[in-house]
């Protein structure tokens, strides 16, 4: 493997992660407010449901569904090339949330989230893209390298949602889209320079087991567990902490509040990028899960123990470390778990399993948070949490890698 050529690559693809995390922080900071003022109050069996989560969830649903499109086509066009289709779909998405803003119409709105989501699919396999590009050795470090290209967004999301969001007034939020749609452009033109090698003979011909054999591997199990209980945690606490902030009953939180504290949970999600794949090479990727797990629980303890500006921040950070330490310790242990020709079906499984429990988590956070409060949020994980302790514990004695 050329290694001038992979570490190009990484450092291309950890440009466009930054870009497409920092779109994603700006959606996160901005949808569940257009969301809460747009959407409409329904009357399900005589309880009112609100649907202010809904576009979001929609993203998400979208992000999961595109996963194995993404996935096959990489596979037959070249992952840049894959990677530009979708993101021509998710700036038709972002163009037209931003005409559903002007036109206050929340079913466009709901359109262009859902269309946005599907290019966030794609984006999600720029960790594996930097897989294609390294030799073993490097593998772990090289997802760990993409991923810390979030720490760009951790600083430039919130910053550029707090001057983005009246930046069209009176369209409230409407700059943010405006300014995804720019960053878009930036990635495509990103992506032109990057020299990704294309699907080997052994990964276009080769034989692939059924699924329910790749599955049934302990490894797999764990594996998918781990990055579906770390994004899915993540998730829930992440899109309830705003609409906690903006209808706290004694605190009066603001706009930038929030934008803070989000700033603080991307932080938490990204900068342990830098020593992660380190860490899992040094530890093992199972205890790195382990240790994710429990990181997440400690951030649930912070937000029962209090409700300041500074516990939220703690929190946030807190939960965000444990989804790196989890999704990344799954993501290099999924690795194990297939063989070249295998690769683009196992990856966009494990995709379509971890996204679509983020969809369902994004979909039930505002209704659950509205429903049965904060602390019902909270607690909700903590059963999620154990289950992947217990599952790592079940894999120690049975984990057999194949043979790649």
């Amino acid at each position: 493997m050329n290694v001038s050529r992979a570490v190009r690559n990484v450092s291309l693809l950890s440009v466009c992660q930054a870009l497409a995390q920092t779109q994603m922080v700006l959606v996160f900071s901005v949808t569940t407010f257009i969301g809460a003022a747009l959407a409409p109050i329904v009357d399900i069996l005589g309880v009112p449901f609100g649907l202010a989560t809904l576009p979001i969830s929609l993203q998400f649903t979208f992000m999961t569904l595109a996963t194995l499109p993404a996935a096959f086509l990489m596979k037959r066009i070249g992952r840049a090339n894959g990677f530009i289709v979708f993101l021509l779909i998710g700036t038709t998405g972002a163009a037209l949330a931003l005409i559903a803003l002007f036109e206050q119409n929340f079913i466009l709105f709901c359109i262009g989230s859902s269309l946005f989501g599907t290019s966030a699919g794609s984006n999600q396999q720029f960790r594996f893209a930097a897989v294609d590009t390294a030799d073993n050795a490097f593998k772990a470090k090289a997802i760990s390298l993409v991923l810390a290209g979030g720490v760009f967004a951790a600083v430039a999301g919130p910053t550029l949602s707090t001057w983005a969001f009246d930046l069209l007034a009176p369209v409230i939020y409407g700059g943010v889209f405006a300014i995804i749609i720019a960053m878009q452009a930036i990635m495509i033109v990103l992506l032109l320079f990057t020299d990704i090698p294309p699907a080997s003979e052994a990964e276009r011909k080769g034989h692939i087991r059924p699924f329910r054999e790749i599955g049934a591997q302990p490894a797999f199990i764990v594996a998918v567990m781990s990055s579906m209980v770390g994004y899915g945690v993540m998730n829930f606490v992440m899109l309830s902490t705003p609409l906690y902030m903006g209808s706290h009953p004694t605190h009066s939180f603001a706009y930038p509040d929030v934008t803070n504290v989000i700033m603080w949970h991307v932080l938490g999600m990204f900068a342990p990028s830098f020593f992660t794949g380190w860490l899992i090479k040094r530890f093992g990727d199972l205890n790195i899960i382990t240790v994710g797990a429990i990181i997440s629980a400690l951030s649930i303890a912070v937000n029962l123990n209090g409700d300041s500006l500074i516990h939220l921040r703690i929190a946030m950070a807190l939960v965000g470390v444990g989804w790196n330490f989890m999704f990344t310790g799954g993501t290099t242990l999924l690795l194990q778990t297939y063989t070249p020709a295998e690769k683009a079906k196992t990856q966009g499984i494990n995709d379509f399993f971890v996204f679509g429990t983020v969809a369902v988590c994004s979909l039930l956070a505002g209704a659950t948070y509205q429903t049965v409060g904060w602390a019902a949020v909270n607690l909700a994980a903590v059963p999620l949490l154990v289950l992947v302790i217990a599952a790592i514990i079940w894999l120690r004695g049975r984990k057999v890698p194949i043979a790649a």
